[in-house]
């Protein structure tokens, strides 16, 4: 019995015409042009991309394009069993997988949660002050010291009524004069959320 591709390899064949000539006259693949002929239909993606490439490899070998469509149709549209491949593989995960992806979700919203809870806390939170220099607190022949000290970026430090303006990262100095005995040094901090801070230290001087 004849069928689609015999009827079109038959044809081809007495045009004296080569599969890579006919791929490029037609702009179908060589390769699906081959699977028509061997009727190889699992190569495709779908029957209506299998009935176009017939349709258009039927007319330009001079074929009624319907009648090879007719062949196709009889002998294999109405059969269960022919498997075509999937254009895409459909997105699964494996259990382990998918305990994977929802631990990782967890732990980057958790970590959201966290971040703008501390950020909401400093927002509500008077400034923080911490002394990084100079690391002891008694001296000896010295006229004066040069304090070192972080805070909230942005914020207004006053010491003895001078104003002054943390650097970026915080940090902020100030020469403080010493005199004999015990100096007590008051730091006022006025973070940008208008919360204050006085942090006092005591430097002795020998």
């Amino acid at each position: 019995m004849l069928s689609v591709g015999k009827l079109l390899s038959k044809r081809r064949i007495e045009k004296g015409i080569t599969l890579k000539q006919a791929e490029k006259q037609i702009r179908v693949r060589g390769r699906y042009l081959t699977a028509i002929e061997e009727e190889d239909w699992g190569v495709f993606t779908s029957r209506v991309y299998i009935a176009g490439a017939i349709r258009s490899y039927a007319s330009y070998l001079g074929e009624d394009p319907e009648k090879a469509l007719a062949y196709f149709r009889r002998d294999y549209e109405k059969k269960e069993q022919t498997t075509f491949k999937k254009r895409l593989p459909r997105l699964g995960f494996l259990p382990d997988t998918q305990k994977l992806l929802i631990g990782a979700v967890s732990v980057i919203f958790f970590f959201f949660v966290f971040y703008f809870g501390y950020q909401i806390h400093l927002y509500l939170s008077p400034p923080e002050i911490r002394i990084i220099a100079p690391d002891k607190r008694t001296f000896r022949n010295v006229e004066k010291i040069k304090i070192v000290a972080q805070t909230q970026a942005e914020s207004v430090v006053t010491i003895f009524g001078e104003e002054l303006f943390p650097n970026k990262y915080g940090i902020f100095e100030y020469d403080y004069p010493l005199t004999k005995g015990t100096n007590t040094l008051e730091i006022h901090v006025k973070g940008p959320n208008g919360k204050v801070t006085n942090h006092v230290e005591q430097y002795t001087l020998e």
